[in-house]
């Protein structure tokens, strides 16, 4: 018979070494104990670091390595936490065709078909540590410093059957199936506990789920996601071209998030002062001539009392009182504790 090699892939490390960059050893006593890694942060902080080192070269491990570590997986596991929250009472009625979304929706299922596409192609080439750095990054840039930052208000105090609000928990639901996917392989018992908590059924795991199937979760109104069976017949297909944004309103939102960042640059060095205690004070005037969004949205996105036209960037306390609901300061509410014209509607 032909004498081949018994694999069709092999895949090398580097040495661990301690947290100095020295060989372990237990002579020189700089030896770690996986198992009290384990006992003290739980095995998924182990996983993680495990992915993140680059394993080409020799990495170190070590308790301060180890805290980096852990506060990564805190900000995933906040966020996850956040959408547990927001989908606990989410049924496939309230499910928004892509369609009728606002843009801001249809701009971050735009970015996760693009993480979906590079952590597949992580996955190809191995490439572990990119693979969870572009994870967290989407769900700290993309997600909770901005889409979700931006959306709370809108899941917390319009209407149930806000078409807005139905749309945010529809992206919310994709974005829970996709990401509890994604982080399976690598943050398996953190990933299966989030899943058990929105889905208990004992005969059911994270673990038998395939790669998200977005046109099955977007359109055929299975909240689960599809059956290995129908994931087997789609995984050679290509992404719904309806998640894909066209390049103008890419464009748009992205040229609105740099907009948005230097309004929040603006403002912290009041909130540093105390002048300001959150950016729902702040009134801002911005130079929007240029800026493809009108200034009421565009004060809604970067969660600020308002927002004129101007040719610097400057940043004042509002005299507006506060919402008791919302807490929105606005023109509208009479005094402090009084209600907002959309809080007394939605509480009618």
């Amino acid at each position: 018979p032909q004498r081949r090699v018994p694999y069709k892939a092999v895949l090398t490390h580097g040495m661990t070494l301690d947290k100095t960059g020295k060989k372990m050893s237990k002579s020189l006593g700089n030896t770690l104990n996986p198992q009290k890694i384990i006992n003290v942060h739980g095995a998924d902080i182990l996983r993680l670091w495990a992915a993140s080192v680059d394993y080409t070269d020799d990495h170190r491990i070590g308790d301060e390595i180890l805290k980096g570590v852990t506060d990564s997986y805190r900000k995933l596991r906040n966020s996850f936490r956040y959408m547990l929250g927001g989908l606990g009472d989410f049924t496939d009625d309230e499910r928004i065709a892509v369609a009728d979304m606002p843009e801001l929706e249809r701009y971050i299922l735009h970015r996760l078909a693009e993480l979906d596409s590079e952590l597949k192609q992580h996955v190809n080439d191995f490439a572990f540590g990119p693979y969870m750095r572009a994870i967290t990054a989407f769900m700290q840039e993309d997600l909770s410093a901005f889409f979700f930052d931006i959306r709370k208000d809108c899941l917390y105090c319009d209407a149930p059957d806000d078409p807005k609000r139905m749309a945010y928990r529809t992206v919310m639901d994709v974005l829970f199936h996709a990401l509890t996917r994604y982080i399976a392989p690598v943050l398996c018992f953190t990933a299966e506990e989030i899943w058990q908590s929105r889905f208990p059924d004992e005969d059911d795991s994270i673990h038998l789920k395939e790669w998200p199937d977005f046109k099955a979760l977007l359109f055929s109104g299975e909240g689960r996601g599809p059956s290995p069976e129908v994931s087997a017949q789609n995984n050679n297909q290509e992404m719904d071209s309806r998640l894909r944004g066209n390049d103008e309103l890419v464009e748009k939102w992205e040229t609105i998030r740099s907009a948005r960042i230097a309004v929040t640059e603006a403002i912290e060095p009041l909130r540093r002062e105390k002048t300001i205690r959150s950016s729902l004070e702040a009134e801002v005037v911005y130079p929007l001539a240029d800026l493809p969004v009108e200034a009421a949205e565009f004060a809604e996105l970067c969660i600020v009392a308002n927002i004129d036209d101007g040719s610097n960037i400057t940043v004042t306390k509002t005299d507006n009182h506060k919402c008791g609901r919302c807490w929105r300061l606005l023109p509208e509410v009479t005094e402090d504790g009084a209600l907002c014209g959309r809080c007394a509607k939605v509480l009618a």
